[in-house]
């Protein structure tokens, strides 16, 4: 693992940043080429990247405090500014609800933006979950002896143990994700239709991953995460049922 890159004095350099700046890069250039492609002003990218980044790591690391409560009490300094302990899921909930209030501002629709958006989110997701595998920043695993079991011992994390290397998962499976959006926002569907079915894919995802990730369960043998992960599932099917009937109802 190479979680410092590059330092020089008090320059640093971390892998994690590099690949969360680069997610967020190639979500801005494929959210630009998809507003071009839809005659809709491109400005429109500009604006969601200013908003975005802030709001998706102010989001996270209020989300991994939640999460991580008793840890926080026992050291709130260290855990507000540690390199670590990013939750996504917290990045995802306060950057979608801050990026409704700009859309309705330029008078764009919610959810066809939204529409617009996902396969970004999901390229995003993936490039992001390298950065965690590559700075080694604990989200990993469980311990296993198969041959997927990887140690982070130079991790910003350290784990001499092999585990399995659940960002390496996500990643994969959230590039596959992107792949799908990016085909099936060819076809015709009624507004936020793609939204929520990304919302399904995400959540049922990390439901899964959980089942092998080292988060501490706190609810009916579920995580945090789990929770959440559900709770994306039911809205997206909601909101896939709503759109659906809506559509319909207009014919």
């Amino acid at each position: 693992m190479y979680p410092i890159l590059f330092s020089y004095k008090f320059i640093n350099i971390g892998s994690y940043g590099l690949m969360l700046g680069l997610a967020f890069y190639l979500a801005f250039l494929l959210t630009e080429r998809e507003l071009i492609i839809r005659d809709k002003d491109p400005e429109l990218a500009y604006k969601l990247l200013l908003l975005i980044i802030p709001s998706a790591i102010v989001g996270a690391k209020i989300f991994h405090i939640f999460e991580n409560f008793d840890e926080f009490l026992r050291d709130p300094r260290g855990m507000i500014f540690s390199g670590a302990g990013l939750s996504v899921y917290g990045g995802f909930i306060l950057a979608f609800l801050l990026s409704m209030i700009l859309i309705r501002k330029n008078k764009e629709s919610i959810l066809g933006i939204f529409d617009l958006t996902v396969p970004a989110v999901a390229l995003a997701y993936g490039v992001g979950r390298l950065g965690c595998h590559v700075s080694g920043d604990g989200c990993y695993g469980i311990a296993t002896s198969s041959f997927l079991g990887t140690p982070y011992p130079n991790g910003i994390v350290p784990s001499t143990a092999e585990v399995f290397p659940t960002p390496l998962f996500e990643s994969f499976v959230s590039f596959m994700f992107f792949v799908l959006l990016m085909k099936l926002r060819k076809r015709e569907m009624p507004a936020g239709k793609l939204f929520f079915i990304y919302m399904i894919l995400n959540g049922s995802a990390r439901f899964l991953v959980e089942f092998i990730r080292l988060n501490p369960k706190v609810a009916f043998g579920l995580t945090h995460s789990q929770i959440t992960g559900i709770f994306f599932i039911i809205t997206g099917i909601i909101g896939w049922v709503l759109v659906e009937k809506k559509a319909h109802s207009a014919v």
